[in-house]
Parts: structure tokens; C-alpha cells; sequence
């Protein structure tokens, strides 16, 4: 197989390390090393055979990437204008150390995506699966249906990703039924309205007619045009066909206005709170009419997408625990800073994943979507950071238990022995004179090939809610 292959088609998987070494592909996740092909001597140079254009793509892409991840982050990674939502990655999209392209080391994070450049493409996908991200974002909005309702994952790249949260965040909006907006008419009318022309009157007194302006609710606007130009650009999607009747409903609201490209591009955000959801959709409608990713160079044939399913699987999370009842402070409610020791006077933000309140007593707990290693357990920066959260915490509450959440393949979970604990390791952290709880609680993530994945992720999304209630 030849590495232009292995990048292009889904074989790389978040969080990992490849190790290329004299040709040879190795990784944890592989049964058995792969040996990558090479170009033989005197054969003719083709886009996969050549090596040096490969390597060339890879670091820029690790290069570029990351330096729009740090310029201008709103643009490089699919955001959802929802204050739930928080990119917190700290890494690129890829890291390359070596040589050449037979001789490197590429490690891959919490970001997913596709990118395009000239010839070449590099896919990395979610080690779960497509039918992981579809649930996580279709069950934290409210939509998860739990037949199969067909599949994209054959696509190069990750487009179908953002028409598939377009597609839930479409239907989650319409739940406020069709958004309307103030327009200015102005007609000349028997019955007065609104406001009179002073001057029209006079001059034309005698027709028994006034001329008229005044504002009414309509369902026309840039936003319903948009909204509609976007739908028209993913709908080959199958899963597009659960939403065919919303955008009938916008088509014959919209009653055949014509608007330019342009302006539906400049269509402002609602400033009614009530619309807020069609603001999320406002902002997602852009980037797919736009096909809106990481174009960082736009002298190659370029198209990106990034998502940071770290952020995905904390958002999720959190709608499992407030769906359940479970008092779930905002991330932003209680705004500790700590002193960072800088010249000026700048403090760092103490912003645990979840926190939330039960009998008078507090729980800080963080999600993490990185692989847990069963060995050595949370890492050194994740443990000495929940630490940190029960010293400030623990000054104005009393501490009922900390820790974190994985999620865990059903295959490591196997290996583990998991069903042994129920997917929780427990033991005790003690700070300030406590004794605090101290729990690693694992959701169980089924085989993505599993024809009934939405059914068994739902089971096991029980289990772990039960499974923290217990600790309670």
C-alpha cells in the first residue's frame, strides 16, 4: 500500500502515533506492521509514487494548520456559537518529526478533519467511528434516531460531517417554528397605517388615499434565503431527507425572492433571544455555502474541515447529566482565577468540565477524550490539574468526590476486564485535611460496525449515568 493511501482514506485515527520507519508503518491499533510501497528504480513518477511532494504536504499541512489554529481559530475549526461549546486543544491537527517520507513520526490529537491540497488529501477520522459522531451529535441535540438511518463515511473527506450537524441544528431550530423579522413597507392605502407622508397629503388630498409607512412581521428574509441555499447544497445527503418538509416550509415562506450570493453571505444573527437557535444555523449555513474551511493557501485547489470531537464528547456529556436531573452548574458560573505570577496583573481561569451540587456537597470532574492508559492511569498535567480545582473549590464548598470521564472502545473495555467494576476505578485523593472520593468512570463505546450502535451506545450511556449517581 502506498502512503499516499494510507493518509488519504481514513486509516489514521485521532490520538495516536505512526511510526514510519525504512517504510515500514507501525501502530498499536494494527494487527500487523504495514510495509508502504516504493517508487523502484527508473520506474515513472506518478502522484503516489512521489515521496519528496508527499513528505512536502505533510509538513506544510502540520505547519499551516496549526499556525491558523493560533491566528484566527474561528475559522479553522468548525464551531457552533454556543457558549457550551469551548475549543480546548492545545495541539495542531498533525505533528511530523523525521526525515523523509520513509523515515518519520506522525502523532495525531483531539482534532479531526480532512484536508485537500493540489493532488494529495490527509483524512484523519474518529478511532470509534463515523457512527460515534453521528450520535454524539444528533443525541446532545435532542435528535438521535435510533434506527439506521444510512451513512456517509465512504466520503473522502468530512463534509458529510458538517451537512450532518447542519442537518440536526436545522431541525433543533425549527422547533421555534419559522423566524420572522420587522420589514418597512410603504403603500398607498385608504385605512391609515402607521406613519403618514405630511407632504404626499397635501399634494394628493383628493384621492381619499394616504401614503403610508409601517413596519409588519414577514417571513422574508436573508437568513430564510440562506437557510435554504444551504440545505439545496448538501441535499444528496440521505440523512437530508428527515428535514425535506422543514425546507419546504422555509421555501414557501421565502415566496420566491431571489436574493445575490453576496447578500445571503451578509446575513446578520437574529437579535430576538427567542431565535438564538437560528443563530448556531446562521452561523454553519455560511461556512457550507461558502464550502468555508482552512483555506491557508489559496494558490492549490484547497479544502478543510477540523473538528475538535474533544469538544463534541465534553458537550455531550454535559447534555447526559442535565437530561438525568443532575444540577449542573455552567462552566461559567463560578469564575475562580489563580495568580499566574506575571508582571501584569493577569490571573488564569479555573474552569472545570463539570460541576455540579448534591446534598449541600460539590463534584468537579473533567472529560477527556484522550486515550486512558490502564497502566499509569490519568496523566501527570490532567491529575495535577483536578488537584488544583479541589484547592480552590474546597475553600467555599464542601468536596463530595472528583475525578474524570473516558470514553473506552469496546474492545480495550474487554481487555480491561471492565464489566468487573462497571467501568469505574475509585480510590482516594486527600487535600487540606479531606478525604475527597476520587473516581475514572469509562462509557463504553460499542463496535462501530454494530448494525444496532445507536441502541447499544444508549444502554451504555445509562450505565454510566447510573454508575456516577451511584457515587453520589
Amino acid at each position: 500500500m502506498w502512503l499516499f493511501d494510507i493518509i488519504k482514506n481514513g486509516t489514521l485515527v485521532d490520538n495516536q502515533s505512526y511510526l514510519i520507519n525504512e517504510g515500514l508503518l507501525t501502530n498499536q491499533r494494527f494487527p500487523e506492521p504495514i510495509q508502504l510501497l516504493a517508487r523502484e528504480y527508473r520506474q515513472r513518477g506518478k502522484v503516489w509514487n512521489n515521496e519528496p511532494a508527499i513528505w512536502h504536504f505533510l509538513n506544510s499541512v502540520s505547519r499551516d494548520v496549526e499556525k491558523m489554529l493560533e491566528d484566527n481559530i474561528a475559522d479553522a475549526l468548525i464551531l457552533f456559537n454556543d457558549n457550551e461549546y469551548e475549543h480546548n486543544t492545545d495541539g495542531g491537527f498533525i505533528g511530523v518529526t523525521g526525515t523523509n517520507a520513509r523515515n518519520f513520526t506522525l502523532s495525531t490529537g483531539n482534532l479531526i478533519g480532512f484536508v485537500k491540497r493540489g493532488d494529495y488529501s490527509l483524512k484523519i477520522s474518529s478511532r470509534f467511528g463515523d457512527a460515534f459522531l453521528k450520535y454524539i451529535i444528533a443525541d446532545a441535540d435532542g435528535f438521535l434516531e435510533m434506527e439506521n438511518i444510512g451513512g456517509e463515511s465512504h466520503d473522502i473527506g468530512y463534509e458529510w460531517l458538517l451537512a450532518y450537524l447542519w442537518n440536526i441544528k436545522f431541525k433543533r431550530a425549527y422547533r421555534l417554528g419559522l423566524p420572522k423579522t420587522y420589514i418597512k413597507q410603504i403603500e398607498r392605502i385608504s385605512p391609515v397605517r402607521g406613519t403618514i407622508n405630511a407632504v404626499d397629503y397635501f399634494q394628493n388630498n383628493f384621492s381619499g388615499k394616504y401614503l403610508c409607512s409601517y413596519r409588519e412581521h414577514s417571513y422574508v428574509s436573508p437568513a430564510t434565503a440562506l437557510f435554504l441555499k444551504a440545505y439545496e447544497t448538501i441535499k444528496h445527503y440521505s440523512f437530508c431527507q428527515a428535514t425535506r418538509s422543514v425546507y419546504n416550509a422555509f421555501l414557501t415562506a421565502n415566496q420566491g425572492m431571489k436574493r445575490s450570493h453576496q447578500e445571503i453571505l451578509e446575513t446578520p444573527f437574529y437579535t430576538n433571544p427567542f431565535y438564538k437557535d437560528y443563530n448556531v444555523l446562521i452561523d454553519l449555513s455560511k461556512q457550507i455555502v461558502t464550502q468555508q474551511g482552512s483555506d491557508f493557501d489559496t494558490r492549490h485547489e484547497t479544502n478543510a474541515f477540523f473538528f475538535d470531537i474533544s469538544m463534541l464528547f465534553e458537550y455531550f456529556i454535559r447534555k447526559l447529566i442535565k437530561r438525568d436531573g443532575i444540577h449542573l452548574l455552567s462552566k461559567f458560573e463560578q469564575n475562580y482565577k489563580i495568580p499566574s505570577g506575571a508582571l501584569s496583573s493577569y490571573k488564569r481561569k479555573i474552569e472545570p468540565d463539570l460541576v455540579f451540587e448534591n446534598n449541600g456537597r460539590l463534584y468537579v470532574f473533567d472529560v477527556k477524550y484522550k486515550t486512558f492508559d490502564p497502566q499509569y492511569g490519568v496523566n501527570r498535567e490532567d491529575l495535577f490539574q483536578l488537584h488544583t480545582y479541589l484547592g480552590q473549590y474546597s475553600n467555599n464548598a464542601t468536596m463530595g468526590g472528583c475525578g474524570f470521564i473516558y470514553p473506552m472502545s469496546e474492545e480495550k473495555w474487554t481487555a480491561n476486564n471492565m464489566d468487573k467494576t462497571r467501568g469505574l476505578i475509585s480510590d482516594v485523593i486527600r487535600q487540606q485535611g479531606q478525604e475527597i472520593p476520587f473516581h475514572v468512570l469509562f462509557l463504553k463505546i460499542p463496535d462501530n460496525s454494530s448494525p444496532n450502535f445507536n441502541e447499544l451506545m444508549s444502554k451504555q450511556c445509562s450505565t454510566l449515568i447510573d454508575t456516577l449517581k451511584s457515587k453520589f
